[in-house]
C-alpha cells in the first residue's frame, strides 16, 4: 500500500499541474457470504476491494487514464494486518489519442472491453483499440488484444483480433468478427456474433447469436448458440427473462462474465464471485446447453427494492433466489442482501444454498 501511495501522490500532482482537466473516481466494495459446496460442506468468506481511477485531459487531442485495484482481499487470507501482502495491481493504463484528419480515436495500453453480452470477454486487456464513426451513424472498432505473452523467445503467444461495426439509433444492430490465434495450443477460432438491441415503451431487449469455427491441431469443430435478455418495466414492477443456448461445441471465450441473475448456477449481480457451479458451461459443451432464468424486481420506496429470480440449467440444476436493495446514501452508498437455494442435477440431487450481503460505495 505504501508503494502505491508513493506512486499515486506525485502522479496526481504532475497530472493536476499539466492537465486541462482531470477527475478522480472510485468504488469500494465489501461483501460477505456463507454457502456450501458439492459435498455439502459449509463455509463462507468476507472480502473487500477498492478501485481508484484517474482520468486526465492533457491536450484537446490526448487523454490518459490510470486505474488501480486493491483486492479482492479475503479477510484472514493475507489481509487484516499491518504490512500484509494486499493484492494491488494496475487494471487500466492507456493513452487515448484523437487522430486529426482521420477523425478516429486510438487507445494504446491496458484497457477494459466487453462484447455486448459479455459472452466472450468482460475484462481488462493489453493492446490497441481504434474507433471511428462512419456515415449514417455506423460506429466501427478494431482491436488487437495480447491475450498471453508466453516464452518471449518462442512463437507461442495468444492474440485476439476483433472487428466490430454497429449501426446506432433507436434499435442498435451490430456484428463482431473475431479471430483468435493461440499458437501455444496450435488452435485458432473465427467467431461471427451479430446482435441487436431494442427499447419500445416499457419493453427492452438485447440479443446476440454466435457461430464459432474452431480449428485445432487434430480436428475442426463448430459451435452455435445465442443469448437474449428481455425486460418489461412497468414502474410498479419489473419483469425479466434471460435465455442462453449453446449447441455443438459452444463458443470460444477469452475472459467472459455473462451474468444470468443466479448465484449458485450462474453469476449474480450482487455477488459475482461465488461462481459455485458455473465455469462457462457454454464453452466446449458436447451436448446442447440451455440456461433459462426469469426474474422480478419491485420498488417499494425510492431507496428500497425487492427482487427475485428462478432458473433452470441443463446438466447443472435449478435455483431460486430473492433479496433486497437498500440505498443508504443516495447515489453514493448502497447495500444488497440476498439468499439463494439450488438443487443440483446429479444422482444425489445435492442441495446448495448461498446467503450474503454486499456494501458498495461509488464516488
Amino acid at each position: 500500500m505504501k508503494k502505491l501511495i508513493l506512486i499515486l501522490i506525485p502522479l496526481m500532482l504532475i497530472v493536476g499541474l499539466s492537465a486541462i482537466s482531470f477527475e478522480i473516481s472510485g468504488e469500494n466494495r465489501t461483501r460477505a457470504a456463507i454457502y456450501n459446496d458439492y459435498f455439502k460442506h459449509d463455509g463462507g468468506h468476507v472480502d473487500n476491494r477498492l478501485n481508484l481511477g484517474l482520468d486526465a485531459q492533457l491536450h484537446k487531442n490526448l487523454d490518459v487514464r490510470l486505474a488501480v485495484e486493491i483486492g479482492d482481499t479475503v479477510w484472514g487470507n493475507g489481509g487484516g494486518g499491518i504490512s500484509t501482502g494486499e493484492s494491488i495491481h494496475v487494471t487500466e493504463a492507456y493513452l487515448d489519442y484523437l487522430i486529426d484528419g482521420f477523425d478516429a480515436r486510438i487507445k494504446l495500453g491496458q484497457m477494459y472491453w466487453m462484447d455486448r453480452m459479455g459472452l466472450v470477454m468482460d475484462d481488462y486487456f493489453s493492446g490497441i483499440s481504434l474507433k471511428k464513426t462512419l456515415a449514417n451513424d455506423i460506429n466501427t472498432e478494431f482491436i488487437w488484444m495480447k491475450v498471453a505473452e508466453n516464452n518471449r523467445m518462442a512463437d507461442d503467444d495468444s492474440d485476439l483480433f476483433v472487428l466490430h461495426a454497429m449501426k446506432d439509433g433507436d434499435m442498435p444492430i451490430g456484428m463482431y468478427l473475431m479471430y483468435g490465434n493461440h499458437r501455444k495450443f496450435d488452435y485458432q477460432n473465427i467467431t461471427f456474433m451479430p446482435y441487436l438491441g431494442m427499447e419500445k415503451n416499457a419493453l427492452s431487449l438485447d440479443a446476440a447469436l454466435f457461430v464459432d469455427f474452431q480449428m485445432g491441431k487434430n480436428d475442426d469443430e463448430l459451435g452455435l448458440g445465442g443469448a437474449a435478455k428481455m425486460k418489461l418495466d412497468m414502474d410498479a414492477f419489473e419483469l425479466g427473462a434471460d435465455v442462453l443456448v449453446a449447441a455443438e461445441n459452444g463458443l470460444t471465450t477469452i475472459s467472459p462474465w455473462y451474468q444470468n441473475g443466479l448465484y449458485i448456477y450462474g453469476i449474480g449481480q450482487h455477488h459475482d464471485g461465488l461462481n459455485l457451479y458455473w465455469g462457462t458451461p457454454y464453452e466446449g459443451n458436447a451436448d446442447l446447453f440451455a440456461s433459462l432464468v426469469g426474474n422480478v424486481k419491485v420498488p417499494l420506496h425510492e431507496r428500497l427494492s425487492i427482487f427475485g429470480a428462478a432458473g433452470f440449467l441443463t446438466d447443472l440444476g435449478m435455483e431460486v433466489n430473492a433479496g433486497m436493495e437498500v440505498g443508504l446514501i443516495r447515489d453514493l452508498l448502497n447495500m444488497q442482501v440476498y439468499g439463494a437455494f439450488g438443487v443440483r442435477d446429479d444422482d444425489d440431487s445435492t442441495k446448495n444454498y448461498a446467503i450474503g450481503t454486499s456494501l458498495k460505495l461509488e464516488f
